[in-house]
C-alpha cells in the first residue's frame, strides 16, 4: 500500500515510527474494523477555502473506508468558540449518511477561539453505547486535527483526557497547516497515547498522507508502544573531530532519503551513520536542536521535541526507528517546505545547517529554488551526503551550493566525521 506518511508524518506498530507502519502491514483501510472519533478544528488557524480542503479530506478518507455497523464507524465533532457534536457514531455507520454530516452539518467557525476542552469533554460525555460504541472487540480510536493552539481550559493534564485514554485504545493528533506546527509542536504529542502517534501536515496537498496513517493505526492490533530510551551516557567523538562537539549550539535539520533506491543493508548502515553523527553532540535550547524530516514518496516531519527541553534520546529513537518504504519516490522540496515552521522561530542557535542523506536526485520537483530561498532568508548552510552512486554529485553541488558542501558516495564510510568536522569548521557553501 503507498502510504504516506508528510510532511511530516509522521508521517506504526511497536517500536516503529510514523506513517510508514502501512507499507508494513497487510491491513488496508477497507478491512479496519473499528469505531474512529475525529475532532477537527473548525477555527480562524485555516481560512474558509483551507477549511473546505479539510472537509475534502474528511469526505475522502470516509470513503476510503468499509463504513458499516459491522465494519467501521465513524464520529465527527468541530471545535472553535464552541464545540460541535456534527455525528454520533449512530450517524456514521453508514457512508452516505457521515458523508452528507461531513458536507451539509459541519461547519467553519472562523473563530479566533479554539476550545478543545469543550469538544474533549462532549466526546468524553456523548460517546458512549448509546451512541454507537461497540465492544472491545472493535478498536476504538480518537483523531484529534488542529491548526493552531487552543484556548479555553487546559487539556493537557486535564481529567477529561485522562478519562479519553481510558476509553480509547488509540489518540492521534495531527497538526495541519504551519501554524501548528509552530505553536502546538509539544502539545500534540502530550495529547496523544504514544509520543509518536502526532503526524504534522504542512499543507493540504499532504492530507491524503493524513488518511493513510490514520487507516493504518486504526487496524487492528497496530499501536505504538513507547520505547524506552535508550542509555544516557554521552558517546565520545571521534579523535578525528577538530573541535568538542558539545561545544556547539547548531540547529540541524536532518532530512533523510527513505526510498528504495538504497538497499535494505545500505539504508541500515544509513541510519547508524546518522546516528553516530548526531550522538556526540549537547543537546537543550542553549545547545544543539535536531530536527528530522524523512523524504520519499512523501515526506514527513517528526516530533523531537525541537527546542522543547530536547534530549538524545528524543532525536537518537526518531533516527533508529526510521522504515524505508518499498517504492521510489524524492519529495525534497516538500521537505523543505517542512521545515520553514521551524525556521521561521526565534532560535539561540549560532548557525542552521541542514544535512541530506540521500541515493537519489530523483526529485518530483526541483528543489533548488526553495533551497535558494531558505539559505537566503533564514541562513541555512546546507550539506549533502551523497549515499548512493544514483544521486546525481552535480545535482546535490547545485543544491547545496559547492563540491566542498558534498560528502560522496566513495566517502561515506566516513560520512558522521565528516559532518561533525563540517560543522566545527563553520565554513560552508
Amino acid at each position: 500500500m503507498n502510504r504516506f506518511h508528510y510532511f511530516l508524518v509522521s508521517f506504526l506498530v511497536a517500536t516503529t515510527s510514523a506513517s510508514h507502519i502501512c507499507l508494513e502491514t497487510s491491513c488496508s483501510s477497507f478491512n479496519v474494523e473499528s469505531d474512529i472519533v475525529l475532532v477537527v478544528d473548525a477555527s480562524n488557524a485555516y481560512d474558509q477555502a483551507t477549511f473546505e480542503q479539510l472537509r475534502s479530506f474528511l469526505y475522502t478518507f470516509v470513503a476510503s473506508l468499509t463504513v458499516s455497523p459491522l465494519d467501521t464507524q465513524v464520529a465527527l465533532y468541530a471545535y472553535g468558540s464552541s464545540a460541535q457534536t456534527v455525528a454520533s457514531l449512530n450517524d456514521g455507520s453508514s457512508l452516505g449518511s457521515i458523508q452528507a454530516k461531513i458536507n451539509t452539518t459541519l461547519k467553519y467557525q472562523g473563530s479566533s477561539e479554539r476550545n478543545l476542552f469543550q469538544a474533549l469533554s462532549k466526546v468524553q460525555a456523548e460517546v458512549s453505547s448509546m451512541s454507537g460504541l461497540r465492544s472491545a472487540d472493535y478498536k476504538k480510536v480518537l483523531v484529534v486535527i488542529s491548526g493552531d493552539a487552543w484556548s479555553g481550559n487546559a487539556v493537557i493534564g486535564s481529567s477529561v483526557l485522562t478519562q479519553l485514554k481510558q476509553k480509547f485504545n488509540v489518540i492521534l493528533s495531527v497538526g495541519f497547516g504551519l501554524k501548528a506546527v509552530t505553536n502546538l509542536n509539544s502539545q500534540l504529542t502530550q495529547l496523544t497515547t504514544a509520543s509518536m502517534n502526532t503526524f504534522f501536515a504542512a499543507t493540504p496537498d499532504q492530507l491524503p498522507y493524513v488518511s493513510a496513517w490514520i487507516a493504518t493505526l486504526s487496524c487492528p492490533g497496530v499501536q505504538f508502544s513507547t520505547p524506552a530510551p535508550p542509555p544516557t551516557t554521552v558517546p565520545t567523538q571521534s579523535p578525528s573531530v577538530s573541535c568538542p562537539l558539545a561545544s556547539l549550539s547548531y540547529d540541524v535539520y536532518l532530512i533523510v532519503d527513505v526510498s528504495n533506491k538504497a538497499s535494505a543493508a545500505d539504508f541500515a548502515a544509513m541510519k547508524t551513520a546518522i546516528h553516530n553523527f548526531v550522538a556526540p553532540f549537547a543537546f537543550g535550547d542553549l545547545a544543539a536542536n535536531f530536527a528530522l524530516v524523512t523524504t520519499g514518496i512523501d515526506s514527513q516531519l517528526f516530533f523531537t521535541n525541537f527546542h522543547n527541553g530536547q534530549s538524545r534520546s528524543d532525536v537518537l529513537t526518531a533516527v533508529d526507528g526510521l522504515l524505508q518504504d518499498d517504492v521510489p519516490g524524492q519529495t525534497l522540496n516538500l521537505a523543505l517546505n517542512a521545515i520553514q515552521g521551524y525556521l521561521s522561530q526565534p532560535s539561540s542557535a549560532s548557525k542552521k545547517v541542514l544535512a541530506y542523506f540521500t541515493s537519489t536526485t530523483a526529485w518530483d520537483v526541483s528543489p533548488t529554488a526553495t533551497m535558494s530561498t531558505l539559505k537566503s532568508k533564514y541562513s541555512l548552510s546546507p550539506v549533502a551526503v551523497q549515499w548512493g552512486a544514483s544521486a546525481s554529485t552535480s545535482d546535490l553541488t547545485n543544491l547545496v551550493g559547492g563540491a566542498a558542501c558534498v560528502n560522496t558516495v566513495s566517502n561515506k564510510a566516513s560520512a558522521a566525521t565528516w559532518l561533525q568536522n563540517k560543522m566545527c569548521s563553520k565554513v560552508f557553501c
